[in-house]
């Protein structure tokens, strides 16, 4: 994870703050637990851009010697597969 845990929290209250200043949205949960869940939503995109990214690692691995002989834009590529994972993954990036 690229993220400290400060900064989740911190992200978290910034989301919190944006919702409970919004006039057509009414909290029905006390915001510590709206926190922690929007923390728990964070937590979980990053860990699943982290397993995209050891996926596309997998793959670049396995080309490196096609990426090479081929003189690919490894960086283009690594890109290209990044994108196409997380759609097929219904993931957005």
């Amino acid at each position: 994870m690229r993220i400290r845990h400060d900064k989740i929290r911190d992200l978290s209250q910034q989301v919190l703050e944006l919702l409970r200043d919004h006039r057509q949205i009414e909290l029905l949960a006390p915001e510590d637990a709206i926190r922690v869940a929007v923390g728990g939503v964070i937590l979980d995109d990053l860990e699943e851009e982290d397993e995209i990214d050891r996926e596309v690692d997998a793959l670049m691995l396995k080309h490196a010697s096609d990426i090479e002989s081929q003189d690919l834009d490894a960086t283009s590529l690594r890109q290209k597969f990044k994108h196409e994972i997380a759609k097929r993954r219904g993931f957005t990036l």
